[in-house]
């Protein structure tokens, strides 16, 4: 079998590396000479980059690349609307990229210089390529990875209704050192929150930033075109209220290198191929760059497609299984570009929440494919309770064994509201609290570590309170996680939580927006608190944590303090007799991966083991690099490492 690929593009070109390495005859056709500059830098998710980082082995050839850590999006004032941690994502250089790819080909695999004409037919399957300059290509199965303009995708289906040019985009590389240092792993974007006009740039390396403007195509009559001065007036002109720093970069850029993208988009085809001709990339399917997805998944395209040479024989079954894996996911991204084309257009009808982040939104997530479970639960808790960070290993197993009956809703219950005429039982002080903390540590064999009520005691409980309740208008399972990092600084790391800078810094590690969060905390998340305390007050909550569960209209089966295992199961089996346990097999890397961070004991207890295998088993992970440890005066805790 011999695949002909048209176009050396990134699709093209991953394709052609990944059909070698199954050792299928491949030639990848391409229209230019030697790499272009055009294009300059892009940003790619782990989903792509892991992909390529299976390359790395074969080629000296490094791909240049910065990892980006956070998305900012601000007003031209500089106000924050959101800001939010990005999970592996990479900017990179086009340039960067073709040559790491022109590494990995030789001059047999890879033909420069051919630019597609037509096809030669056979009974209605194509057997060769013809190219403008004369050169045939010969082969059994033929890729159309030749982008949005794609001659191929004309030649089966004809020409596509491309939608209008409703936004337009100037892309510029930047290099100076001091913009890229300060804003080391930062995706910086403004916003007009007037009018469709935004500036954005992304550190590319460590002295450069790739820029670009993303403008109402009605704004401009086409004048920016004409030269570099006149592309470089425009920008300034239509930027001159942005910040500061956008100046220095308009100032010291080369307008003769930057370039003005048209951005549009088509429906997805109802099929990507015809016979023995397929398209992937670009060709296939084309999305607003608001998404930020068009080079991943022209990489997760050419992986798709690849794997589906070992399944099958025949083109027909490889292309359809390709389409069928394939075009959901990616109509579901042209649509988010449609989405987040309005919300650029139109920022006067729509609030920060109104903003989708590029693919890492899941905002309605709450929502989404919810399950109604047959025992609702009420948990009283409080973010500076030892008694319910003792409980969390019991929280966890239940979610392992009984999540499918639990519908467990979190409540703030107040436990301090100020040490003005505290009392509670032997705490009336912060080094009551400090001593009662060592003392639970003791008798539980749990790290706590009381210290913070010496150096840096809390005041009250209530911000990381109202915290949480911002953090569950964005998301309630990341809400829970929040919660649990806010526990994690507190007992272990000795952190005062009720600083905003802490706060903060656990709403990122946990994938919350921290700006929405913030101002959430100002507003929303206070009335939501106080409807958690006229709770608590109804019910009679007096101590934490407090359990109720409600098996119906006039049951209600209260349960407090820290309380065996078995007890919550009999209350569960009471109120759910049908309830069955789940029979689980976990293997011990994945609870890290569910879990991020445990001690020995939680351990052994979710495995069902004694604490001396449970051990011996992390002792192993360690080893292998796969957790790490933090070291606290009252014991250890294990930490899952690629969440650190």
């Amino acid at each position: 079998m011999k695949v002909v690929i048209i176009g050396g593009g990134i699709a093209g070109l991953t394709l052609g590396i990944l059909l070698r390495r199954k050792n299928i005859d491949v030639v990848v056709n391409e229209k230019s000479i030697g790499i272009e500059g055009r294009g300059h830098a892009f940003l790619m998710s782990n989903d792509g980059y892991s992909i390529l980082k299976d390359f790395f082995p074969e080629t000296k050839v490094p791909l240049l690349s910065k990892k980006v850590n956070q998305f900012s999006l601000k007003k031209i004032d500089s106000e924050e609307l959101i800001k939010i941690q990005l999970n592996d994502w990479y900017c990179m250089k086009r340039s960067s990229l073709i040559s790491f790819f022109y590494s990995l080909l030789d001059s047999n695999t890879l033909k420069q210089g051919r630019v597609f004409s037509h096809f030669i037919f056979e009974n209605e399957k194509a057997v060769a390529a013809v190219f403008e300059n004369g050169d045939v290509e010969y082969g059994d199965i033929f890729i159309g990875a030749d982008g949005s303009n794609s001659k191929v995708r004309d030649t089966l289906f004809g020409k596509v209704n491309f939608s209008n040019i409703d936004v337009k985009e100037i892309v510029g590389i930047y290099s100076r050192s001091s913009i890229a240092n300060q804003q080391a792993a930062v995706f910086q974007k403004y916003q007009s929150k007037e009018k469709g006009l935004a500036f954005g740039f992304i550190p590319v390396s460590a002295d450069e930033v790739v820029w670009f403007m993303q403008y109402d195509a009605t704004f401009s009559d086409g004048q920016e075109e004409s030269s570099p001065a006149q592309l470089s007036l425009f920008c300034k002109e239509m930027l001159k209220n942005f910040p500061s720093e956008v100046a220095e970069i308009l100032d010291a850029n080369d307008f003769s290198k930057t370039y003005i993208w048209n951005t549009r988009d088509f429906d997805v085809l109802p099929t990507f191929h015809k016979n023995n001709i397929a398209l992937i990339g670009d060709a296939a399917h084309l999305a607003l760059p608001f998404t930020s997805a068009g080079t991943t998944n022209a990489i997760l395209d050419a992986n798709a497609l690849a794997s589906l040479f070992e399944q099958f024989d025949d083109s027909e079954n490889i292309f359809t299984t390709f389409y069928n894996e394939r075009s959901i996911n990616l109509a579901s991204h042209i649509e988010q570009g449609r989405e987040l084309k309005k919300l650029f257009l139109n920022p006067k009808l729509y609030s920060e929440r109104g903003y989708i982040v590029p693919l890492v939104s899941d905002q309605g997530e709450n929502d989404k494919n919810a399950v109604i479970k047959p025992l609702k639960v009420y948990y009283f808790t409080d973010p500076v309770c030892s008694s319910c960070w003792l409980i969390q290993p019991i929280l966890r197993k239940l979610k392992l064994e009984y999540d499918d009956y639990l519908d467990i809703e979190y409540h703030m219950g107040g436990l301090l509201p100020s040490w003005l005429g505290y009392n509670k039982g032997v705490i009336k002080t912060p080094s009551d609290a400090a001593q009662h903390w060592e003392d639970m540590s003791k008798k539980y064999s749990v790290p706590l570590n009381g210290d913070v009520w010496i150096e840096d005691p809390l005041n009250s409980s209530f911000p990381p309170s109202i915290a949480f309740k911002a953090a569950q208008l964005q998301n309630k399972n990341k809400a829970i996680w929040f919660l649990r990092r806010l526990k994690e600084m507190l007992f272990l790391e000795k952190k005062n939580i009720t600083t905003i800078d802490w706060i903060e810094n656990a709403a990122l590690s946990c994938g919350l927006d921290s700006a929405i969060l913030l101002k959430d905390m100002k507003g929303k998340a206070i009335e939501l608190f106080q409807d958690d305390l006229r709770l608590t007050e109804e019910n009679k909550i007096n101590s934490f944590p407090t359990f109720i569960f409600f098996g119906g209209l006039e049951t209600k089966i209260t349960l407090k303090g820290i309380q065996s295992y078995e007890k919550f199961e009999e209350i569960i089996h009471q109120l759910i007799p049908y309830a069955v346990k789940k029979k689980r097999s976990i293997v011990p890397i994945k609870l890290f991966e569910m879990f991020n961070n445990m001690t020995a004991i939680e351990f052994a207890f979710l495995n069902d083991m004694s604490k001396e295998n449970a051990e011996l088993v992390i002792e192993e992970l360690f080893e292998k690099g796969l957790i790490d440890k933090l070291n606290n005066k009252n014991g250890v805790i294990w930490m899952h490492k690629l969440m650190n």
